[in-house]
């Protein structure tokens, strides 16, 4: 768990009047203890909880299907027509099919993790032929069966292993021996599986290495030789015009040499006839007896499994699964193939070959078939639900999307859960939800699928953002966060989270993040807090009055940190006692209240005299007087900073006040500072500790009386020049 930090809850079931506790064991594991009854004679039973990272595969799913899940349900909430509806469900089946396919064939970082996706695709792909494709259309849906077995073919392995590893197996011995290929071991029973199976091409393409046959690229123009080359290229013939019904899944294209259901019965007949016409030639039987006896017996064989012989299918299906496609195939009629009629099927062929228990994963997935391949058939939602319980969390959390699909689904997830609130959908979702939160890479799909479960899903949204493990590092994570509490409505989260990464920053010296931190989350208080440091090295700069005004550098970092805030109230006991213009002028200038607008607005006034004090001719000087002027007027005038740096404020821009031509100042500000003077100079006589400022005091108000009579004077020098 070094690199994953879990930040979600688990819920483990505990029976009522019991305790449980639980410790860390080692990796991935819980260990967990239910304690009962009294204290000396307490009952413990002992377990452990384990869990696995997802993995790549699995996280690959998680993302692409997140989209199409909000996708489909967002639709859902405008779409009233079933047929659109429906129409939305079978377009969201497919797409997520892709998803899953290509997550299957994608390299995966841990072999489970793998397997459970291909588990999951094998599944989704069977609910959607019976939920989707089977109540959509109708018809056969014998060839759907066939590619959906061929595709997932190792997964659906039996007691005796997948016809797919048995005919890669043959085909490496084929090309590895110098010997015919009819005289390798299981030459004749992988053909017989195949054909059993609906694999022709795959069966054709064995009987063309037959040594009897002769090699030529082109198959069609084999020539019979003799018995046995004559009885080959008749099955091969046999084989390629298996007639093949119109699978459902693809009804809305329906191409190629596919067959209506309607034809497939009438064409099924007549080329199992021409089967049993083969096998009654007895000439061509008797010839190749003496010639090739294991050839002829093989063949045999395949003839009778195509022509529908029901012993010679359940001899050589090697688990429920392949019998079941060898009756659908040739030993029952053609309507078997529809799904009202499979569920029987499933359950007559399980009767005859029950798969034993088998300990590997492939063997356990055949078993989980038992349960919800009739399920499916059948429509019956309890079965379904209670056989995909057994795989993911991630199906278990989508399988009630296409089971809604049916009438009867829909009704039995809908039903609300007396003990847990919600229905079972939602249920279904939050432990989906639940088990994606600890990581960090799937922490926000998690987010995602949370919105749809009205019952819980807020609290677990709550949790889930509120309990995030962030530090001073984790400002991408904050983010990310904040943006998922801003587009789920959790603006006390949002605030939670700001203060939280303040706090880090604070901690790690970092003032100017931490000030941003907290004005984000409207925390002014600690953003103060947090600048009240630079308050006192501005204080302790101002009040050392023989070394001049210094500027301080640390100020000019938090300069692009200030101007980019958003603005804030304006500062306290200074709107009653403005006019509008003068209130338009302090707003411009400081943005914020208290120790931080203090900052922000002394920061301004600093680099206005350091502008002053560089300027090169007498327009940049009046330019920058009067931005000193304005910042003077903010700062003292309108009482943004505290009362206590009044004086120590005014005493260093006194070079400013008495050496502008023209005066920045005006008579009205003049004044306006003379009053702030005046009750800064009741304050320095109360307070012992400052007496030393009188003649700071004396100083400012003889350089304000100068700007006051320099004002007088300017007012009425045109009237006096009018005059002489």
């Amino acid at each position: 768990m070094a690199s994953e930090t879990p930040s979600g809850i688990t819920y483990f079931p505990c029976r009522p009047g019991c305790q449980l506790d639980f410790q860390w064991g080692l990796g991935r594991e819980l260990l967990l203890a239910e304690t009962s009854g009294p204290t000396q004679t307490a009952e413990c039973t002992f377990g452990a909880a384990q869990w696995d990272e997802p993995s790549s595969a699995q996280r690959q799913v998680a993302y692409d299907t997140m989209k199409l899940h909000r996708a489909l349900h967002t639709q859902a909430m405008s779409e009233q027509d079933k047929v659109a509806r429906l129409q939305s469900i079978v377009k969201y089946s497919q797409e997520v099919a892709s998803v899953l396919l290509a997550a299957c064939g994608r390299p995966a970082s841990t072999d489970h993790g793998q397997q459970a996706v291909k588990e999951d695709c094998c599944a989704w792909e069977l609910l959607q032929l019976f939920y989707l494709f089977a109540v959509r259309y109708e018809g056969s849906l014998t060839q759907d069966l066939v590619m959906w077995m061929k595709k997932h073919n190792r997964l659906l392995r039996g007691p005796e292993g997948s016809v797919q590893e048995a005919f890669a197996d043959l085909c490496g011995g084929i090309q590895d021996e110098q010997a015919a290929a009819q005289t390798l071991p299981g030459y004749w029973q992988v053909i017989q599986r195949l054909v059993l199976n609906g694999w022709t091409d795959d069966a054709r393409d064995l009987l063309y290495v037959h040594s009897e046959t002769q090699s030529t690229e082109d198959r069609h123009s084999m020539q019979a030789e003799n018995a046995a080359s004559h009885l080959l290229a008749q099955t091969d013939a046999l084989l390629r015009r298996l007639p093949q019904v119109q699978p459902l899944s693809t009804q809305h294209n329906a191409i190629g040499t596919f067959l209506s259901f309607a034809d497939y019965a009438d064409a099924r007949d007549s080329w199992k006839a021409d089967c049993l016409r083969l096998l009654d030639s007895p000439q061509w039987w008797d010839d190749c007896q003496a010639m090739v006896p294991d050839t002829a017996q093989g063949l045999r064989i395949t003839l009778s499994i195509m022509s529908g012989n029901r012993d010679e299918i359940d001899n050589i299906a090697a688990s429920w699964l392949e019998l079941l496609m060898g009756m659908l195939l040739y030993g029952l009629p053609a309507k078997a193939g529809t799904r009202h009629n499979i569920g029987p099927m499933v359950t007559q062929c399980l009767s005859c070959r029950l798969s034993p228990a088998s300990p590997s994963p492939s063997g356990h997935y055949l078993t989980l078939m038992e349960e919800l391949l009739p399920g499916a058939a059948e429509l019956d939602t309890a079965k379904v639900l209670a056989a995909g319980s057994q795989l993911s969390l991630w199906f278990k959390a989508h399988m009630p999307d296409i089971l809604t699909a049916a009438p009867q689904g829909k009704s039995a997830l809908q039903t609300s859960l007396e003990h847990d609130g919600g229905d079972l959908t939602e249920k279904l979702i939050l432990a989906y939800a639940h088990s994606l939160m600890p990581y960090p890479t799937t922490w926000h799909v998690a987010a995602a699928y949370l919105p749809w479960c009205p019952c819980h899903g807020a609290e677990a949204m709550e949790q889930l953002l509120g309990q995030m493990p962030l530090t001073q590092a984790d400002s991408r994570l904050a983010n990310q966060v904040l943006h998922e509490c801003q587009l789920y409505g959790l603006p006390q989260v949002a605030v939670g989270v700001c203060r939280q990464m303040g706090v880090h920053h604070w901690q790690a010296g970092r003032t100017a993040a931490a000030i941003s931190w907290f004005i984000r989350g409207h925390d002014d208080s600690r953003a103060s807090e947090a600048a009240a440091p630079l308050v006192r090295q501005i204080e302790d700069m101002l009040a050392d009055t023989s070394a001049g005004f210094q500027p301080i550098p640390a100020l000019e970092n938090l300069e692009g940190l200030l101007n980019s805030l958003a603005p804030g109230e304006a500062p306290a006991n200074t709107a009653a006692s403005l006019q509008p213009q003068q209130q338009r002028k302090a707003d411009n200038c400081v943005q914020h209240r208290g120790s931080l607008g203090f900052v922000q607005g002394f920061l301004k006034l600093q680099k206005a005299l350091t502008c002053v004090a560089e300027a090169k001719d007498h327009t940049q000087v009046q330019s920058a007087a009067a931005s000193v002027c304005d910042m003077v007027m903010v700062l003292v005038g309108h009482k943004a900073a505290p009362q206590r740096m009044w004086v120590h404020l005014l005493f260093h821009v006194i070079p400013v006040i008495e050496a502008s031509h023209p005066l920045v100042f005006s008579h009205r500000d003049t004044q306006l500072l003379l009053t702030r003077l005046q009750e800064a100079a009741v304050w320095v006589s109360k307070d012992s500790h400052h007496q030393h400022q009188q003649h700071e005091v004396m100083a400012v108000r003889l350089a304000l009386a100068r700007n006051v009579a320099h004002a007088h004077l300017n007012a009425f020098q045109p009237t006096i020049a009018a005059e002489a």
